[in-house]
């Protein structure tokens, strides 16, 4: 079985997985994880945890499979609905986004709902210079009333993601790839990249714990919860990280550049001597990398995992990514595979370390 990663990302990506409503991705990453992983479990909070290896070490490798959204916040007489945000929206790019309104739990469970926009030619000149506030926007569902929009299932609570689609960006055999939400589902499809690499060549005295996690969105909430069951003797987040686009300055984001390599961080929510290893590892097999200087919080995963219970060997591996939370997000696939495979060689070479979590440095 050889992974086509393109097409695995496609498929992860075409369900929509809202935070706190992750469950139609949910079932595509269990059918995924369970064609490598020895045990697939799902917790109580909606976390996808696939295990391979019988190690007496737990390597935690984490990344988010929830995405930004919007949630219907009530409908007016005439089927015009409020909405708010889930997650961190940018109201630039929200205003006239075209969405798909999901009314039940089902792949075709939607229907094509439009944030409403004032044409340019009924505005003054002080509203074409700002955009509106998200409580002001209000969606266009095609239908008149209240009551239709209730038969067709749009009430409070009813969530919403832009059009779930994947493409090449330029040419048909483009590596840039554009699309909603890489943040973060595209990290999860790169652990899969991992799993293949693994199920064919197993850490030493390492069991793995996959885990795609959820509620990252709004708090770190699922990867708290999983660190703690888990108590990972090592663990390792992905997230996605900006990267250099029009408009954004290289002293801005780091210097990252899409199709350099995944970026490896470093600074005080990363353990020094795994983020060493990540880069010597990628040195010695060949695979480009990215460093980037994170002074304080993180905003990953990685900030919940490092200081559950006692605390733990803690690194992330990210993807270089133009546009975040935009509708139009850009990545590089040669970026994703090389994630992969780092973050594969680095599990090996923890099988190989001596690394501890506490070190008697002196006894009287």
């Amino acid at each position: 079985m050889t992974l086509n990663l393109y097409e695995t990302l496609r498929y992860f990506m075409e369900a929509p997985s809202v935070t706190g409503f992750e469950q139609q991705r949910r079932e595509r990453i269990i059918e995924v994880f369970s064609k490598y992983c020895d045990t697939v479990t799902v917790d109580v909070m909606g976390n996808v945890i696939g295990v391979l290896g019988k190690g007496e070490r737990d390597v935690m490798l984490a990344g988010h499979y929830d995405q930004l959204g919007f949630m219907v916040t009530h409908v007016d007489k005439d089927g015009f609905a409020g909405f708010t945000q889930v997650g961190g929206w940018d109201k630039r790019v929200a205003y006239g986004t075209r969405v798909k309104v999901w009314v039940g739990d089902g792949p075709e469970d939607y229907i094509v709902g439009a944030v409403a926009v004032k044409a340019a030619h009924l505005t003054d000149a002080k509203e074409r210079d700002q955009s509106p506030e998200l409580k002001d926007m209000l969606l266009d569902l095609g239908v008149d009333s209240e009551e239709e929009a209730a038969k067709l299932g749009v009430k409070s609570g009813t969530v919403c993601t832009p059009y779930l689609d994947v493409t090449r960006l330029g040419t048909k055999d483009s590596d840039k790839l554009i699309g909603p939400a890489f943040d973060d589902v595209c990290c999860v499809a790169g652990l899969v990249k991992t799993m293949e690499i693994l199920s064919k060549n197993p850490p030493k005295n390492i069991k793995v714990h996959f885990v795609a996690t959820v509620q990252e969105e709004i708090g770190l909430r699922g990867a708290a919860i999983a660190a703690y069951n888990i108590m990972p003797w090592a663990a390792i987040a992905t997230d996605v990280t900006h990267a250099v686009a029009p408009g954004v300055k290289p002293n801005q984001v780091g210097g990252i550049e899409l199709g350099k390599g995944p970026v490896v961080a470093l600074g005080g929510n990363f353990t020094r001597a795994l983020w060493e290893m990540m880069e010597s590892e990628a040195e010695k097999h060949g695979i480009p990398c990215q460093r980037h200087g994170v002074p304080a919080r993180s905003g990953t995963d990685a900030w919940a995992i490092q200081i559950e219970r006692g605390g733990t060997i803690c690194g992330l591996i990210s993807m270089p990514n133009r546009y975040m939370h935009s509708p139009n997000e850009v990545i590089s696939l040669k970026d994703l595979e090389n994630l992969g495979s780092l973050i594969a060689i680095t599990v090996q070479a923890l099988g190989e370390s001596d690394l501890q979590h506490n070190v008697e440095v002196y006894r009287r």
